[in-house]
């Protein structure tokens, strides 16, 4: 019978010999298996990180738009507060409906030039886009109603006026135009000016925005579904409902959110794929290392394989104890590797201060230490297998 316990003693011992040598072979599989696993963990919280970007606009959400290049534009056309009474209560599955009007809006605090949006908005406004009312409120029905003098201010404007915890219940004059803050409002989400909440914006009621611009009517509709599942239909009842509702010749743009998701995990899936093939070819590389150093090591240990084999040690374990040397190596540089990722995942979570929330795959932990023992092993054979096949006469008279 095979003695194991002898063989991994002696497989033990042979790395133990020269650990240089055996580190410096191993160096090629701690790279690789550490790509496989930075790179599965870079990719998921990217993507969940763009995801959550994304997200933030507003969750399951479409939205339409006045197409006004596709034909002529009439009064008839614009988007209107009929229309938005239709999709929240005509259409099933819409759990809100919001229309936005913004306009440039150019005023002075303190004597200093403010560039900002004024945006004109509904109710479920808040709801929809994720906003955080950090001081004061949001307009409730009665601000609609009335068509109270009324508006919240991003926290940048607030800081820059008053203090946000100071803005609340302060008039706010532009231009021929005079309000009352109410609130302090961030995103839930910060969308970097990306949609038509700026970094200095103002939010008033919508019905504000007729004695302000003389336009009574949306620049966007957004409808948010129950569901991400319903999200399709929901985009489809809102170009059939603003069709049915206008003219044939109008044209809207309705669109959601889940093409730009498809299109980031995709990407993300792309990159993972081109990135990980990079790891296994640099795996590769470190398995041909490994054969060479192997090849190295019988020619320098003919002696001690000729002795072995004259006191009784049969070839297949003369193959097996140069085997597991291969797959020992690989296994000590995979979870070196696994360790020396993990490290630099755990610093770049402090560095970044909880800004990003690294996902670490377990799944990508264990197919890098499989992965690299596999590698090790196969490519340890073919030197075990010639250490096996050495006449033991020829290998005790090897200098």
């Amino acid at each position: 019978m095979m003695n194991w316990e002898e063989t991994v003693r002696l497989a033990v011992a042979a790395m133990k010999a020269d650990k240089i040598k055996s580190f410096l072979t191993m160096l090629g599989v701690i790279i690789g298996s550490a790509s496989i696993v930075l790179v599965v963990t870079i990719s998921s919280t990217g993507k969940s990180y763009i995801i959550s970007q994304i997200e933030g606009i507003g969750a399951n959400l479409a939205y339409a738009t006045l197409d006004r290049n596709a034909a002529p534009v009439v009064p008839d056309d614009e988007l209107s507060t009929e229309d938005l009474l239709h999709i929240r209560n005509g259409i099933p599955n819409v759990v809100a409906a919001a229309g936005t009007y913004d306009i440039p809006l150019h005023f002075s605090l303190h004597g200093k030039p403010v560039h900002a949006r004024l945006v004109g908005v509904t109710e479920d406004f808040q709801t929809i886009r994720n906003l955080m009312i950090v001081f004061g409120r949001y307009f409730d029905g009665e601000d609609f109603a009335s068509r109270s003098r009324v508006c919240l201010i991003t926290e940048h404007v607030a800081r820059s006026a008053f203090g946000p915890d100071e803005a609340t219940g302060r008039p706010l004059e532009m231009n021929q135009f005079r309000c009352t803050i109410i609130g302090v409002f961030r995103e839930g989400v910060p969308t970097f000016g990306q949609s038509e909440i700026q970094q200095d914006t103002v939010l008033v009621p919508f019905p504000l925005i007729k004695s302000i611009t003389g336009d009574n009517f949306f620049q966007v509709i957004y409808a948010q579904a129950s569901s991400p599942a319903d999200v399709p239909a929901l985009t489809a009842d809102l170009a059939r409902v603003l069709q049915y509702r206008h003219r044939k010749e109008a044209r809207y743009d309705v669109q959601n959110l889940n093409s730009v998701l498809e299109t980031v995990q995709s990407v993300s899936l792309g990159l993972s794929v081109v990135l990980i093939a990079v790891a296994i070819l640099t795996l590769i590389t470190a398995g041909t290392g490994i054969m060479n150093i192997m090849f190295v090591n019988i020619a320098q240990r003919k002696k001690e394989i000729g002795l072995r084999k004259a006191l009784g040690a049969r070839p297949v374990e003369i193959r097996l104890q140069f085997l597991m040397e291969a797959s020992f190596i690989s296994f000590a540089g995979a979870t070196a590797g696994v360790i020396l990722a993990l490290a630099l995942i755990w610093f770049a979570t402090g560095f970044l201060e909880g800004s990003v929330a690294f996902q670490i795959s377990w799944l990508a932990v264990l197919m890098a230490l499989l992965l690299s023992t596999a590698v090790g092993t196969i490519f340890g054979y073919r030197p075990a297998s010639s250490a096996a096949r050495l006449n033991p006469v020829e290998a005790l008279r090897a200098d």
